[in-house]
């Protein structure tokens, strides 16, 4: 048995990163019934990396028990064993970047978060508007399939009118950022119900299939959490690195922290941490407050061994701009918004320093 489990594990994969558990060494060793931690069970023992959670160890031995039910071996047969083991790393880590580009593209730069609420879109438009008006050429893709806000916070809500010349879609232009966003498509209303394979291709048409031309940067700006689109945008295409966007409460961090294990685990580096709503501006006043607590970017950058990119302070006119479908640091005299025109800026220039000096 122990024979056959070894061949059957060759081929079952991580879904984390699409791999052979062999291949990305979660697998310690297959140990027979006389060497195992438990020979009075009389069964083989499967010992693994936990490099996941509950759920994804429960996928995997999943695969696992159908391949053996296959293969015709007893299901009580054999037990799994996790462990907290780290594999042995490599300098390029143990998963290889693709090395696909997008032509004429100079940096692709993945905006994500843990969870949803951080303002992730928010950050996103006004990072790529700012990289725009510092003379940068800037393109903007709205990856999240199931709740594209991009095109609401521009003023292009509902379905497009879009161009399509030699099979290549061209994208929408405005506040001198090209822009493609899955909302462009279908009408506001209009619910998607999509399996995971669709969103990949849904992503790689976004990359692939579109004129974006001559661009500085390429900033995506992915759904919450950690699941199909991230890991197709880590297969598909050569990624400068993740910005990370959080808010200052110890609930977030969690979910941030787990989004930056995941861009580990698929070998893209983080170019930085993004503390959003760090701080409330009264219009009246002008008086901060820290109504989410306070520190945690400069925490959860800390505990990463990466940067704290800037902070945005929370100012009620840039929510009343972006209801109007304005980019609130575009070009903007409000001296109320000024405060995070600065943060912006800030930012900006951190991650053109980060990467240029990658």
């Amino acid at each position: 048995m122990k024979t056959q489990l070894e061949t059957i594990l060759a081929k079952v994969q991580n879904p984390l990163t699409h791999k052979s558990v062999t291949d990305d060494k979660l697998l310690i060793a297959v140990h027979d019934a006389a060497s195992g931690d438990d020979p009075s069970a009389n069964k083989c023992v499967i010992e693994m990396r936990a490099a996941g959670d509950k759920k994804w160890q429960l996928a995997i031995e999943a695969q696992v028990r159908t391949q053996a039910s296959k293969a015709g071996l007893a299901p009580d047969g054999f037990k799994f064993k996790w462990s907290d083991a780290k594999p042995e790393v490599t300098k390029q880590g143990p998963v290889q970047r693709p090395q696909r580009s997008i032509p004429g593209v100079k940096h692709v730069i993945a905006v994500a978060s843990g969870k949803g609420g951080v303002g992730k879109s928010t950050v996103s438009v006004n990072l790529a508007s700012t990289l725009q008006q510092l003379g940068k050429k800037v393109g903007l893709m709205d990856a999240d399939i199931y709740g594209p806000s991009i095109g609401k916070m521009l003023g292009l809500s509902g379905r497009q009118q879009i161009e399509v010349k030699d099979d290549r879609i061209t994208p929408m232009e405005k506040y001198g950022l090209k822009l493609m966003s899955f909302s462009f498509l279908v009408d506001e209303t209009q619910p998607i119900v999509w399996r995971g394979p669709m969103l990949g291709k849904a992503v790689e048409q976004f990359l692939y299939d579109m004129n974006w031309g001559e661009l500085d940067f390429l900033i995506i700006d992915l759904p919450p959490g950690t699941g199909d689109t991230q890991l197709s945008l880590a297969q598909l295409v050569q990624t400068d690195g993740a910005v990370i966007v959080t808010t200052p409460q110890s609930v977030a961090l969690l979910d941030a922290g787990r989004a930056v294990a995941m861009f580990e685990q698929v070998n893209i580096p983080i170019l930085g941490v993004v503390e959003n709503m760090s701080e409330f501006i009264c219009s009246h006043c002008g008086k901060p407050s820290h109504i989410f607590s306070k520190g945690g970017g400069a925490r959860l950058a800390a505990s990463t061994d990466s940067i704290l990119l800037g902070q945005v302070p929370l100012v009620e006119d840039c929510m009343a701009a972006a209801e109007r479908g304005e980019i609130p640091v575009y070009k903007n005299k409000n001296k109320n918004i000024q405060p995070v025109v600065n943060a912006f800026e800030h930012i900006a220039r951190n991650l053109i320093s980060k990467v240029e000096a990658t």
